[in-house]
């Protein structure tokens, strides 16, 4: 028995632990991992939802409110050094596109992190950023969802068995899947940004 599944079958609240905390990180490995376990029955889908969305909200709520209050401090200075060219564009642009950023940046590693911290860093008001996250939280999760059903069509194409004795190398694939498609994403996005940025 792989050692992901040992731990999901004895212990699937620590499991949903996992996953919440996953979603501080990066949202669709955990869910697609935890999603395997529930297409067998390990794990249940609507605790799955719930868990993860949660995650994903209060995540936002806490990089926002790392940018809020960290502004003053050495991490602050990393930041400011970081994004100092993109400084005026961000005064001008961020609280006017911040919609359009939060949805895209959900679906990007680092971005999808940064975009929060940015909006508590520019002290962007606190209910519109809810509201905004609340739905883009619950559109990224209906993705993943979808997404997760077609990864089980072809999980029960190769084989459940098989997936679950190989779960460990599986998860660490799908990391870099994600992760690495992601950070081509990223590239595209902050090019497009810079294209932006010159031509105002």
């Amino acid at each position: 028995m792989d050692f992901l599944q040992a731990f999901v079958t004895i212990n699937p609240v620590l499991a949903y632990l996992v996953l919440f905390f996953g979603m501080f990180i990066e949202g669709e490995v955990f869910f697609l991992t935890a999603a395997i376990f529930a297409i067998e029955g390990y794990l249940n889908w609507w605790i799955i939802f719930g868990v993860t969305f949660v995650g994903v909200i209060l995540g936002d709520i806490a990089w926002y409110f790392l940018g809020r209050y960290s502004k003053n401090t050495k991490f602050g200075g990393w930041v400011s050094r970081k994004f100092s060219g993109y400084e005026d564009w961000l005064q001008e642009n961020f609280e006017t596109r911040y919609l359009w950023l939060a949805f895209v940046s959900k679906f990007l590693y680092y971005v999808n992190r940064i975009t929060p911290l940015l909006a508590g860093w520019q002290r962007l008001d606190f209910k519109k950023f809810f509201k905004i996250h609340l739905v883009a939280g619950f559109t990224w999760l209906a993705f993943v969802f979808l997404l997760g059903k077609f990864f089980g069509i072809i999980i029960n194409a190769i084989g459940i068995k098989i997936v679950l004795h190989r779960l460990y190398w599986i998860f660490l694939i799908l990391g870099g899947v994600v992760i690495g498609g992601e950070y081509l994403l990223r590239k595209l996005f902050v090019k497009k940004l810079k294209k932006r940025k010159v031509a105002q």
